[in-house]
């Protein structure tokens, strides 16, 4: 996991070198890891067991800041922003009561977790959570697209080079 973080950090501060070199309040960097305690809060919160690869991920570290070019994975610390929680919570209930489930060709009782939202609310990654571990984990949907991946290894290969990683999509 460490190497993929490390991969993602790469591709994340040569794309903030070529776009703003001069901005260092943007500059992509890695958080402090979530504590045990952080994590369980967060999983007692979503209402839903957290992927392990999630799970890691905030054990390696709580999230990025300066990730305005790329998705910003939440993490613990987010949920407690009220702006972005909100936003994040608004996407979730809308995916839920729009039926947005049911079109894609998930049950409707599969748990669903916002893990990354847009600032306008129109597009995020929602972590699955059926009781089949065999089944596609994440969901990223928004603007149209939805690709679904079945770890959040896949998730972080395919946020780093989208060339190296192909979900499935479904297709309008």
């Amino acid at each position: 996991m460490w190497a993929l973080i490390g991969e993602l950090m790469r591709a994340r501060t040569r794309e903030y070198l070529a776009a703003s070199p001069l901005y260092p309040e943007g500059m992509p960097r890695l958080r402090p890891p979530a504590s045990p305690a952080q994590i369980e809060s967060l999983q007692s919160f979503a209402g839903q067991p957290l992927n392990p690869e999630y799970r890691k991920f905030l054990s390696l570290t709580d999230g990025f800041d300066g990730f305005q070019y790329a998705m910003p994975l939440l993490g613990c610390r987010d949920w407690e922003n009220p702006q972005q929680s909100g936003i994040a919570a608004m996407f979730r209930d809308i995916v839920l009561e729009t039926g947005s489930l049911e079109e894609v060709g998930l049950q409707e009782e599969t748990c669903v977790f916002p893990i990354f939202v847009n600032s306008e609310g129109s597009a995020g990654i929602m972590m699955l959570h059926t009781g089949d571990t065999a089944a596609e984990q994440f969901w990223w949907t928004g603007a149209g697209d939805d690709m679904f991946f079945r770890t959040f290894r896949d998730l972080l290969t395919y946020v780093t080079d989208p060339l190296s990683y192909s979900p499935r999509q479904l297709f309008d």
